[in-house]
């Protein structure tokens, strides 16, 4: 835990969503088929938003860590089922107890269905950076994140995206790379670059832990590589142009080329993983969001502070499970770039076995093709 910054990951609704992609990985269905339509929650779910109390605790915990600044990121599910009162709180709470003025940042990652004016406000009075789920193009985001009648979601999305520019809030688009967006990224890189959307995340569709064999939808190392160099050969034509779009993969590979370090997960120096903190709306803590699993569980922050958690046996195991013990990997001329990739990628699957990553040889492959230019911008970003 570094002591001048606290990150925690906050599920304030748990695994609740209001709408059904195909490829989920962690939703708990008992939880989905207890939602009632897109609004908003059954009686017999409320028990899985985080209570005030719970939340309180929390943020004293989170300001008594010593750390001088934090960061309160929410996710889910879907997090804004947890209601504007409950972030009202939360805010609130905060500003009445950082008695120390010390630095808050706030993020949320969400769907935008449930996000309506108030929200919007909310988020730019707050200066909440908001990351907006989207797919791509109508075609390739409907085909799998639909609503509760399989209807498709890509209309409210975009109407979302209007109301947070109209609000002036800050936020990013994030695509999760499933068969159907690789196949069509030079569409959907133009259809982002036409509604000014220039502030990008892409991150791999990632299949259950349980599951061997891929899905209709999954994402395969030679999918990945095709669509790893068409996306980068895109954006290295309009940042040449004087054109520049963040694609938040590529800025942190350039940092990696300048030698410097990388802020995205899965790209530290040594290729391990430091763990994090997420809290699950009961106060449960994990040390990594793919990682939610009652093994993995390493207390609670009604019984523990963030120092005992940073220390405790099962943040330990993780870390230690976590480390990149791989010849191929010490000898690889790219790894200086690659970093070994994340720990969720090594789990075993139809592409490879345990401890190796399994897009591997596509990362390899794009990073031979992209590593020239990753130099030459390296240079300028070192200037």
């Amino acid at each position: 835990m570094n002591r001048r910054h606290l990150s925690l990951l906050i599920k304030p609704a748990a695994g609740l969503c209001n709408i059904r992609c195909a490829y989920c990985f962690y939703r708990d269905l008992g939880d989905l088929s207890n939602l009632s339509g897109l609004s908003g929650l059954s009686g017999a779910r409320a028990d899985k938003i985080m209570s005030r109390e719970t939340a309180d605790i929390l943020i004293g915990r989170a300001l008594e860590s010593g750390a001088g600044d934090i960061t309160f990121a929410f996710q889910g599910g879907e997090p804004t089922l947890a209601g504007l009162d409950f972030f009202t709180h939360f805010t609130s709470r905060v500003n009445q107890r950082n008695t120390k003025k010390l630095r808050m940042n706030y993020a949320i990652q969400t769907n935008g269905i449930a996000v309506d004016r108030d929200f919007a406000d909310f988020f730019r009075a707050n200066k909440f950076l908001v990351g907006l789920s989207l797919d791509g193009t109508k075609e390739t985001h409907d085909f799998l994140r639909t609503d509760a009648n399989g209807g498709g979601t890509f209309a409210k999305i975009l109407k979302c995206a209007e109301l947070l520019s109209k609000a002036g809030v800050d936020f990013n688009i994030l695509t999760v790379v499933t068969a159907q967006v690789a196949k069509h990224i030079e569409k959907i890189y133009n259809f982002y670059k036409k509604r000014g959307f220039f502030y990008l995340q892409f991150i791999t569709c990632l299949d259950p832990l349980e599951q061997r064999e891929p899905g209709f939808y999954s994402l395969t190392p030679e999918l990945y590589e095709r669509f790893l160099i068409k996306l980068f050969d895109l954006w290295h034509a309009d940042l040449a142009a004087g054109h520049y779009t963040s694609v938040r993969f590529f800025d942190n590979l350039v940092r990696a080329a300048a030698g410097g370090p990388c802020e995205q997960c899965g790209l530290s120096a040594d290729g391990s993983c430091p763990g994090q903190f997420v809290i699950e709306a009961d106060g449960s803590v994990y040390p990594c969001d793919f990682y939610c699993l009652p093994q993995w569980r390493m207390g609670n922050i009604a019984a523990a502070s963030f120092e005992e958690l940073n220390s405790s046996a099962n943040m330990l195991k993780f870390r230690a499970a976590s480390e990149l013990n791989s010849p191929k990997c010490a000898e690889c001329e790219m790894f200086r770039l690659c970093r070994g990739g994340c720990r969720r990628d090594r789990e075993p699957s139809a592409h490879n076995r345990a401890g190796e990553n399994k897009f591997c040889a596509a990362l390899y492959n794009f990073l031979r093709h992209a590593e020239p230019a990753l130099t030459k911008i390296s240079r300028m970003y070192r200037s």
